[in-house]
């Protein structure tokens, strides 16, 4: 099975960087290329850094949201150079080459990469799996959107299109069963904790661990049924807290 691919580029600012990345889909083999409300438009000068890609120019998908951008894909990770401290699990991140490993049983996947000037802000972040950094000298970590997008691309493609596959050691759970998972674990959270912010660092863990973990259908199924069992028991504790 080979992983298809989409390139989303949320609010581009810059023309040549639209065709430069538009390059560097058809590089890597990529097969989608989305803008979500861009601010370039695509102009001569995007064509002239398109070079021999002009055709993915004439087949990016436009859309308004970066929801609308992720339907249809099985795992999302969005891109940033900010990384959190110790507390700030939103902004923990993986490298690359962990995102290749993660995503090389998907069939679809997505990978964001934000505005030149302020990047992705934390609510685009926490639509995404997962969040992606590249590792990059401290004092200066920030790179240029084409070249964050060449070096991710180039990762993918070195380990999902070039090299042997390594098919039929197990099935990826679907995507499906991971969102009924975290369904059943935010119930249990709500049950259980009353602090908001408490039950947001909570779930945003649970949800960051499940998808680093890449777990296979089988050991999904097993997780799925323990989740069941302790939402009935959360669901207990609740009513007779209510009744005392």
């Amino acid at each position: 099975m080979e992983t298809k691919i989409r390139v989303v580029l949320v609010q581009p600012e810059g023309e040549i960087n639209i065709g430069s990345v538009a390059r560097l889909v058809k590089n890597f083999d990529v097969d989608e290329l989305y803008l979500v409300d861009p601010v370039a438009r695509i102009t001569d000068k995007t064509r002239e850094f398109a070079a021999k890609a002009i055709d993915v120019l004439d087949k990016i998908i436009v859309v308004k949201t970066l929801y609308d951008a992720l339907q249809g894909v099985e795992f999302s990770a969005c891109t940033s150079a900010i990384v959190g401290g110790e507390k700030d699990v939103l902004r923990h991140p993986i490298t690359p080459w962990q995102l290749v490993e993660l995503v090389r049983n998907k069939e679809r996947i997505a990978v964001v990469f934000g505005r030149e000037s302020v990047g992705l802000t934390r609510e685009e972040i926490s639509q995404c799996d997962v969040l992606v950094s590249i590792p990059a000298n401290p004092i200066y970590p920030t790179l240029n959107l084409s070249h964050a997008v060449a070096i991710i691309l180039y990762e993918l493609y070195k380990g999902l299109k070039h090299s042997v596959k390594r098919e039929g050691l197990y099935k990826s759970a679907s995507r499906e069963t991971i969102d009924l998972i975290l369904k059943y674990f935010e119930s249990i959270v709500d049950k259980l904790e009353r602090d908001e912010r408490r039950k947001e660092k909570v779930y945003v863990s649970f949800k960051r661990i499940i998808n680093k973990s890449n777990p296979s259908d089988a050991e999904a199924h097993n997780i799925l049924y323990i989740m069941r069992k302790i939402s009935l028991m959360a669901e207990k504790v609740a009513r007779n807290n209510c009744d005392h």
